[in-house]
């Protein structure tokens, strides 16, 4: 399992030719950069502004077209091929036009869901709660996950020591059942996760990462020199985060009390730890305290079923 960039890539971005577009994304928040296999795809609104692969000692840059389709904006005339410092600065001064070109298009094709993906990584990379957001939309060989994070709270910042967190948002409840619901995700969870090669595959991969997003400046938390960071060889956790539940709608607790999920929760046990986001306040900012249980979160949710 291999999402990491080269040397040659994490230095051209460190302070190479690359290194405008690594200091763009530091300052605008709205950006988030991914780390794949010797390639990085820059996410704007959930949506990708830029990828960027290495193809020989230069890299190739692309952008989805299709979002630009039936608009009267012009895409901006930035060079495929990326070989000198000033062919990346031209794909930076680009990013406001294809900002708006994106904002066009998802006026009338909206993706909320990985729109509030990236909404969680900005609040909570950020603004340093217990939870780093290392990456988004992680497709392994049998399970997709919407976000990889490390747990590492303000009392352990000292060591270099962090938990593995997988993440689900689902956006409203209308993404709640069906073929992509919370019980089918879960699942596909537990087919991967019940395999303990899988897992430290995933742990090593997550070392890695964030290993070099830290020599890379990006992670807030703390200062990029001096650390070498470790997963610790625990239990992990999956953390299901429900954006814009109707409290007066039924449909989540009923999915969450079915048989076949509560009976998967419980299996789940042996490996990871099934929790819920729950804020004690307006945001997505995830700390440990505002994490609980599986029979936790289901009581929480019938005090509104009661109130009805």
């Amino acid at each position: 399992m291999n999402r990491m960039l080269s040397d040659k890539f994490e230095k051209d971005l460190q302070d190479g030719l690359l290194k405008t577009l690594l200091e763009c994304v530091k300052k605008d928040h709205t950006l988030m950069l991914a780390i794949r296999k010797d390639y990085v795809n820059v996410y704007y609104r959930g949506g990708n502004i830029l990828k960027l692969k290495a193809n020989g000692g230069k890299y190739e840059a692309s952008f989805d077209e299709g979002y630009a389709r039936g608009q009267s904006l012009n895409l901006p005339d930035s060079s495929m091929c990326v070989a000198s410092e000033t062919d990346i600065r031209r794909w930076v001064e680009s990013f406001p036009v294809r900002k708006q070109i994106m904002d066009f298009w998802f006026i009338d094709n909206p993706q909320k869901e990985r729109e509030f993906q990236q909404l969680v990584v900005r609040e909570n990379n950020v603004n340093e709660t217990d939870y780093f957001i290392a990456d988004i939309e992680l497709a392994l060989p049998s399970a997709r996950f919407d976000m990889l994070a490390f747990k590492w709270t303000s009392t352990e910042r000292k060591v270099d020591k962090v938990g593995l967190a997988l993440i689900e948002m689902k956006h409203g409840d209308g993404a709640l059942t069906g073929p992509s619901g919370i019980l089918a995700h879960l699942t596909q969870l537990d087919k991967f996760l019940s395999n303990s090669e899988s897992r430290e595959s995933l742990r090593d991969m997550a070392t890695q990462q964030i290993n070099q997003l830290n020599r890379l400046g990006l992670i807030s938390h703390t200062k990029p020199h001096g650390r070498n960071f470790g997963v610790v060889n625990n239990r992990l956790e999956v953390v299901f985060l429900f954006a814009n539940h109707n409290p007066r709608s039924s449909i989540l607790l009923r999915e969450l009390s079915s048989p076949d999920f509560s009976a998967l929760v419980a299996k789940m046990k042996d490996y990871c730890d099934v929790r819920f986001f729950t804020p004690n306040s307006a945001g997505y900012g995830i700390y440990k305290e505002c994490t609980v249980d599986y029979d936790s979160y289901v009581k929480f949710l019938g005090k509104f079923e009661e109130s009805r």
